[in-house]
C-alpha cells in the first residue's frame, strides 16, 4: 500500500513539474515572438527631413527644412507601435526668401540661445509611447532643449510600396524654452511651431 503511494505521489509531483514547464517555455516562447506582418525599419536620413514653419504677427510664415540623425521604427501591420528618430539641429535651413540675407541671419537666429541654442543642445528627438491606428496618429515624447513633453503626431500615412512615411505636429516653443528672452519681440511670433515629418525607411527584417 505505501508503495502505491508513493508511486502516485511520484507520478503526480512528474505531471505537475512537466505542466510547470510547458506554461514556462509557452511564457518564453510568446515573448519572443513576432508578428508575421512586423517589419522593423531604419530611417533614411540621407532622404528624409522635416518641414518648419513660423509665423510672424499672424501676416506673414518662414519655412524650411531639419535634417534626420538617425532613427528606426516598428510596424506591426496596423500602426508603427514602437521607434524614435533623433534631429540634427544643426541642420536648419531657410526656403523662403523673406528678408533671407547672404549671411542666413534668420537661422543663425534660430540657432542661437535665443531659440534652439544648438550649440549646447545639437539634437532633438521623438520616442514613440504610444500609437493609434484608428486615428491615423502617433503620441510620444519630443525633447527640445533637454525638456521633454508629450506631443502627438497626426495625419501619418505610410505608403508600403515608396517605403515612406509622412505626419505632421504642431508644438507650442514656450514649453520647451525656445522663446526670444527678454524681447518684446517674442510675442510679435506666434507660440506654435509647425512640422511635417517626411521619412523614407530602410526595411531590417527581409
Amino acid at each position: 500500500m505505501k508503495n502505491s503511494i508513493k508511486k502516485l505521489t511520484f507520478l503526480f509531483l512528474v505531471s505537475l513539474f512537466s505542466c510547470n514547464s510547458n506554461e514556462n517555455n509557452k511564457t518564453i516562447t510568446d515573448n519572443n515572438s513576432t508578428t508575421p506582418n512586423e517589419i522593423l525599419f531604419e530611417v533614411d536620413t540621407a532622404n528624409s527631413s522635416i518641414s518648419w514653419v513660423g509665423t510672424m504677427v499672424g501676416i506673414y510664415k518662414h519655412n524650411g527644412l531639419i535634417g534626420i540623425k538617425e532613427g528606426n521604427l516598428s510596424w506591426n501591420g496596423n500602426s508603427f507601435y514602437e521607434g524614435k528618430f533623433t534631429i540634427n539641429m544643426k541642420s536648419i535651413t531657410q526656403l523662403d526668401t523673406l528678408y533671407k540675407t547672404e549671411e542666413n541671419k534668420l537661422v543663425r537666429h534660430l540657432e542661437s540661445a535665443d531659440f534652439f541654442d544648438v550649440i549646447n543642445y545639437p539634437t532633438a528627438s521623438f520616442t514613440i509611447t504610444e500609437s493609434k491606428s484608428e486615428n491615423n496618429s502617433i503620441t510620444g515624447n519630443l525633447t527640445i532643449r533637454g525638456i521633454t513633453n508629450s506631443e502627438t503626431v497626426s495625419e501619418i500615412f505610410f505608403d508600403k510600396e515608396l517605403s515612406t512615411v509622412s505626419g505632421t505636429i504642431s508644438f507650442d516653443r514656450q514649453k520647451y524654452g525656445v522663446l526670444f528672452k527678454g524681447s518684446s519681440k517674442d510675442m510679435l511670433i506666434s507660440d506654435d511651431v509647425d512640422l511635417k515629418i517626411n521619412l523614407k525607411l530602410l526595411k531590417l527584417n527581409i
